[in-house]
């Protein structure tokens, strides 16, 4: 007898209509989704919310002054980690967004309430900066701290980027303008701590560098912010005739398009230096390791000391072979020019190194790249 689980069974849907309903539910879901991606902007509710981060509130105040301290000690402990961590307590983009709306949309009462709140958050920063100087005057000055004094056009085109994207992030519907306000953030509290931190050790060159850095990191953020809303349609006081009109653009924002076309000069003329000096110096290395890398010898250190009338290399070499003053010599002659165009002297400091062994029976010379690698054991 035949066992009725071996029996083929047959089922029948009693509902065949059930999938094509949910292909007309997930129809109807893809069409929900593309509605909510391509809502209008809400040019009253964005203008509202800017005129409010663009206000002197407590918490701007506190939130910022708390960043400056995180940002002040994360500079002095050389932890770039603390320096980024800063950045999520910081509210800097609020009063330049108000200024850049100001701007475009002919507000002026906005523009000097957004210019007080930055003002008077820029005053803050950098003098905590300089009490946590003060304080901790004994601790030497990090590369976190000096890497911060020497702004090229490179960081304008990373806070006119940074602009354009806290901009479209406060205009859409589905971004959230905190994301990118605390990265915008990490471009101005830093480097305004760091001029603090550099004028209470009397370092009033890298002071102004570095302030200057966060100056140029502002305008181009509100230049960039400026041009997104306008693109946006906030062109409050614009008729019909100019709505898309550059001259009109410029015309409001002249001011700040001024200031940027100076610093975007002097900024470049600051890369093309840093770049010839870096070039200069890998020249220099490469032709002092060619002459003075030889016989068992290997050099420890190169400085590049710029005195008034001409750049002093100083070099540190160990090993067996004292190097003869004819090599010096020769190392002046192939010497290029600094950035300057002054001469380069090269001074050489030789540390005999000493080898000691039971006997010779093998040849035991070691090669620059093995001696190197000892050096640096």
């Amino acid at each position: 007898m035949e066992n009725e689980k071996d029996r083929p069974t047959i089922v029948i849907n009693d509902h065949p209509e059930q999938a094509h309903i949910e292909r007309l539910k997930e129809k109807l879901r893809y069409k929900q989704a593309l509605r909510e991606n391509s809502r209008k902007i809400d040019h009253k509710h964005v203008r509202l919310n800017i005129q409010a981060d663009a206000l002197p509130t407590k918490t701007y105040f506190i939130m910022n002054a708390l960043a400056a301290v995180i940002a002040g000690y994360g500079l002095l402990a050389d932890s770039a980690a603390v320096v980024i961590g800063a950045m999520l307590v910081a509210m800097m983009l609020g009063p330049i967004s108000g200024i850049a709306l100001a701007f475009i949309d002919n507000r002026w009462i906005l523009l000097q309430t957004a210019l007080k709140t930055l003002a008077l958050g820029v005053v803050m920063i950098f003098s905590i900066g300089v009490v946590l100087g003060l304080i901790n005057f004994n601790m030497p000055l990090t590369s976190e701290i000096l890497s911060r004094t020497q702004p090229t056009v490179i960081d304008l085109m990373i806070a006119l980027a940074g602009g354009a994207a806290g901009a479209f992030a406060s205009i859409s519907p589905r971004l959230s303008v905190a994301v990118v306000g605390v990265a915008v953030a990490t471009a101005l509290v830093p480097p305004l701590v760091a001029s603090g931190i550099l004028l209470a050790h009397a370092e009033l060159r890298h002071s102004a560098n570095a302030f200057l850095l966060a100056l140029t990191n502002m305008v181009a953020i509100q230049i960039s912010s400026s041009l997104v809303l306008w693109i946006a349609g906030f062109r409050r006081g614009s008729n019909e005739q100019v709505q898309s009109n550059v001259l009109e653009f410029i015309k409001r924002n002249a001011i700040s398009l001024i200031f940027l076309l100076i610093l975007a000069i002097y900024l470049s003329a600051n890369f093309i230096h840093m770049l010839q000096k870096q070039m200069y110096e890998t020249k220099s290395k490469t032709a002092i390791e060619q002459l003075l890398n030889q016989k068992n010898n290997i050099i420890d250190t190169i400085q590049f000391e710029q005195q008034k009338q001409y750049t002093l290399i100083r070099v540190v070499v160990r090993g067996d072979t004292v190097p003869t003053l004819s090599q010096i010599k020769q190392l002046n002659q192939m010497m290029a020019a600094d950035d300057r165009s002054n001469p380069t002297v090269v001074q050489v400091r030789f540390i005999p190194v000493e080898i000691i062994e039971e006997q010779i029976r093998f040849n035991t010379e070691i090669s620059p790249d093995e001696a190197k690698r000892l050096v640096v054991q």
